[in-house]
């Protein structure tokens, strides 16, 4: 994988990327997209994965553990959103695609919002022994609204067949 730190037109001249063609990975030939999601979707299963096993056994560094995990999720969702808007930006305006699009982001933003209620809920007691019930049902809500949106965002990939475009 090269990376090419110039932009070379048809014509011949070269420029600098744009910022918003660096978050579409237009230099390194790739979506980076793709290649976000999956930290979030992983963090916020495994943090209600760490909330059960809490309340099915003794494991005091789950609680917190679990906490990090929102953290590093919601991270994770906001650099995935930022890459997720500039390819959103190449879909024609008013067109079902980015109808799709929009609806594959708002519903993601409401997970996040879920989780971001989680992280205020747990984080004065985020060292304790044992997950509270309030963390175990917001993460489990957050995660079927992610999962949700999840598959919005593999029915825009899969059934409709777009993807980002990678000239440049």
């Amino acid at each position: 994988m090269a990376i090419r730190l110039r932009y070379r037109s048809p014509a011949g001249e070269t420029r600098m990327w744009t910022l918003r063609e660096m978050a579409q990975g237009k230099p390194i030939a790739r979506p980076i997209h793709p290649m976000l999601v999956h930290f979030p979707i992983a963090f916020y299963i495994g943090a209600l994965g760490l909330d059960v096993l809490s309340k099915l056994g003794d494991f005091p560094a789950a609680p917190p553990a679990a906490t990090w995990l929102v953290l590093a999720g919601l991270a994770g969702f906001v650099a995935a959103a930022t890459v997720g808007l500039a390819d959103r930006s190449e879909m024609p305006a008013g067109g079902k695609l980015r109808r799709t699009a929009s609806r594959h982001g708002l519903v993601q933003c409401a997970a996040a919002i879920v989780f971001a209620a989680d992280l205020v809920a747990r984080w004065s007691d985020r060292n304790a022994a044992e997950s509270e019930v309030l963390w175990i049902v917001l993460g489990l809500v957050g995660t079927l609204v992610m999962m949700v949106g999840a598959d919005i965002g593999g029915q825009m990939v899969y059934k409709t067949g777009w993807r980002p475009s990678r000239e440049g």
